[in-house]
């Protein structure tokens, strides 16, 4: 495979996964997985809370290399702000490249604090977000035999707000958060939804 690349280009900072295109023509997100870049260092995270790494590799001519200095994977600056990784897999019991696509993390528009948003509510034709409670009735619990229900929460990387949706004590998802007013809040895009969901405040 030969892929071009820019040499020159600031490409430290974070880099968010956005979706991941196995060949098969469908585009699926993993969940949460995030890349620092610092000179031609990269770590990589599986948490918002980035106290563990997961793996750390070295940038060089396209590819990264491992501790061993061995290629693990294929990379393509698209722009700026869009970074393409090429990760040898399997799809299917087949031989696949699978195509992961990472952003430049954005920070979150808004003059608002964290707390101030927590106490607010938006609401869309789909779904309430209500922050830190319990989203379970007692009966529902009761009937799964678990404690702990649907949660959502606010949480943060630098000057970027991500909306996270907890099960069963577990966490399931994490989105950033394009902007937040009080009067709207816009959740960045995944591959079912591109254009991303808009909530309104409740009054």
């Amino acid at each position: 495979m030969t892929l071009n690349y820019v040499t020159r280009q600031n490409l430290n900072g974070k880099w968010l996964l956005k979706q991941i295109d196995s060949g098969n023509g469908e585009k699926g997100y993993p969940g949460f997985q995030l890349l620092e870049i610092e000179s031609d260092c990269v770590d990589i995270y599986m948490d918002i809370s980035l106290e563990k790494k997961v793996a750390s590799f070295l940038m060089r001519n396209g590819n990264l290399l491992n501790s061993n200095n061995e290629n693990t994977s294929e990379y393509k600056i698209v722009n700026e702000n869009h970074l393409k990784l090429y990760v040898d897999g399997t799809s299917n019991d087949e031989n696949a490249i699978f195509e992961c696509d990472f952003f430049r993390l954005e920070p979150t528009i808004t003059s608002l604090k964290k707390d101030d948003i927590e106490k607010m509510i938006f609401v869309n034709s789909e779904t309430e977000f209500v922050f830190n409670k319990e989203l379970w009735d007692k009966e529902s619990l009761e009937l799964h035999k678990i404690t702990k229900g649907e949660r959502k929460m606010i949480e943060q990387i630098d000057s970027t707000l991500f909306l996270s949706t907890y099960f069963n004590g577990k966490k399931h998802s994490s989105f950033p958060i394009k902007e937040v007013t009080t009067e709207f809040i816009k959740i960045c895009g995944i591959p079912k939804m591109p254009k991303g969901i808009i909530g309104y405040r409740k009054e």
